[in-house]
């Protein structure tokens, strides 16, 4: 099957309505994936989108930065389309990787390791940071480190934390991914990816924040570098953004640094 009828042959997971809470209107969102002509194509960024907190080094252009979240959408609603991202956790990552590679997105599958906390407190941010530091530029750590700083300082009823909160965690479970995203010098785009879940013995809000007891919580973290064949990708542009129909903007919200 070709990647243009995979794409077309994907059942995406439903858009959040109204009485999810989140307002499906958010202007944020729209802005992350219409981006003005004058927007200055080195101007740092990041968003969420969906279960992904995804930061970019100075340099991105508007396009590479709509390619990444657009691909990483269809990857993650795809999967979602066919697996319980909660529930069916590893098959979730397995149809997730599967998505992106016939994106052209070069990868392996994750290998999770269970996070072994003897004692002591756990605060996910910080883990994942830890993680991500093996695989991840100096560059893409610092814009990194931004990105979560922000998340952090957001308020609570803000919609962009709101809508990481809905698509990451349900009850006393959750599944996302950060990672940092780098142009190379001959176009294709670098990204070091994190990717976690857990189960834990009650349910918080700002769980990434949390200061998580030994006792308290499961965590399985994996983390590997992807590679976007951007030229592969040019040829599919149309088509993901044509099956993420209007509704990818409810996925999106930009995360000023």
């Amino acid at each position: 099957m070709s990647s243009l009828r995979y794409i077309d042959a994907l059942t995406l997971a439903p858009v959040p309505r109204l009485d999810t809470g989140l307002d499906a209107s958010l202007s944020a969102p729209r802005r992350a994936v219409s981006r003005s002509a004058d927007t200055p194509p080195d101007a740092p960024a990041a968003a969420v989108d969906g279960n992904a907190l995804l930061s970019f080094v100075d340099g991105i252009t508007p396009q590479q930065r709509d390619d990444v979240l657009f691909s990483v959408q269809l990857a993650l609603r795809g999967a979602s389309g066919a697996f319980d991202r909660f529930a069916q956790t590893e098959a979730w990552y397995r149809k997730y990787t599967e998505i992106l590679e016939r994106l052209g997105w070069t990868s392996e599958q994750f290998a999770f390791a269970r996070h072994d906390q003897q004692d002591g407190e756990l605060r996910m941010d910080q883990a994942a940071l830890a993680l991500i530091a093996a695989i991840a530029t100096q560059n893409q750590l610092a814009v990194l480190n931004e990105a979560i700083q922000a998340l952090e300082t957001l308020a609570e009823d803000d919609k962009t934390l709101r809508l990481f909160d809905f698509h990451t965690s349900t009850q006393a479970s959750g599944n996302f991914q950060i990672g940092a995203v780098q142009a190379a010098s001959n176009g294709a785009l670098s990204l070091a990816l994190g990717a976690f879940y857990f189960k834990s013995h009650d349910a918080r809000r700002r769980f990434l924040f949390f200061k998580w007891g030994a006792q308290q919580l499961e965590f399985w973290t994996a983390a590997q570098r992807l590679t976007l064949n951007t030229t592969q990708y040019a040829t599919l542009r149309e088509a993901v953004q044509r099956k993420l129909g209007v509704e990818a903007q409810d996925f999106i919200a930009e995360l000023p640094l």
